[in-house]
């Protein structure tokens, strides 16, 4: 069940894209927007437009080369996995599609889109936890891989984020990203469903950032690669993939 508070805030935008509100009124709600978790107004958008997320990336296959990079350089036997952001389970289903016998655990914010996830994928494990709370997993892993889901972390979170990561992975674990790349300056409300008008905070990354990142944290880039954006996405991009061992 969504919090009120955060159907209050999507409720916020639909209301302000619907009208043309003076801009002395705008610039308060604004300004109120930023003071907000932007997390929860997207985990709002996310989990009222999850069956339509996966009816749009579940069998997207333009990423499949680099998920079964990733799994190829994970340990063999039953290594520990995390997914940090599942969504809907797509990423996982390759995951384990590739390695049965994987032992997998995906996270996601979004409780519709955690449902569609153990739907899709009943060999792995679920919750609904924030990846900013990795620590409170308390848990260490082969391998970590976060899907888009830098999109919707500011550049402060993804730094802890990463910084955490690297010590949640076991020796030798492997790192997978991938984000949208764009000057930081560009970060803002974009439509995510054209259909609805929905809106999420969206933060683009600059490369020479996480590559600097990574790094600090010690961490051996083994794959990194850019390519266009699926024709599904609410916007043209260059996508990032890094593939890394700690």
């Amino acid at each position: 069940m969504i919090p009120c508070k955060m159907l209050a805030i999507a409720e916020l935008f639909r209301v302000r894209r619907s009208f043309a509100l003076p801009l002395t009124i705008l610039n308060p709600l604004r300004h109120f927007a930023i003071l907000m978790d932007r997390s929860a107004i997207s985990v709002a958008v996310f989990d009222k437009l999850a069956e339509r997320y996966k009816e749009k990336y579940m069998d997207l296959t333009l990423y499949d080369e680099s998920y079964r990079e990733f799994c190829q350089l994970i340990r063999p036997g039953r290594a520990s996995v995390l997914e940090a952001a599942c969504g809907p389970g797509n990423v996982s289903r390759f995951l384990m599609a590739q390695r049965p016998e994987l032992d997998l655990l995906g996270i996601d914010l979004a409780p519709r889109m955690v449902d569609l996830a153990r739907a899709a994928v009943p060999s792995a494990r679920f919750a609904i936890h924030d990846c900013r709370r990795l620590a409170d997993l308390q848990m260490r892993f082969d391998g970590i891989i976060c899907a888009f889901g830098l999109p919707y972390l500011s550049q402060q979170e993804t730094k802890d984020f990463l910084h955490t990561i690297a010590q949640a992975l076991e020796p030798d674990g492997v790192l997978y990203l991938s984000t949208m790349l764009g000057a930081n300056e560009e970060s803002g409300f974009e439509t995510e469903d054209c259909s609805s008008g929905d809106q999420v905070y969206v933060n683009y990354h600059n490369e020479g950032q996480i590559m600097s990142l990574l790094e600090d944290l010690r961490f051996t880039v083994i794959k990194r690669r850019r390519i266009p954006s699926p024709s599904t996405a609410p916007k043209a991009t260059t996508d990032l993939i890094v593939i890394a061992r700690i």
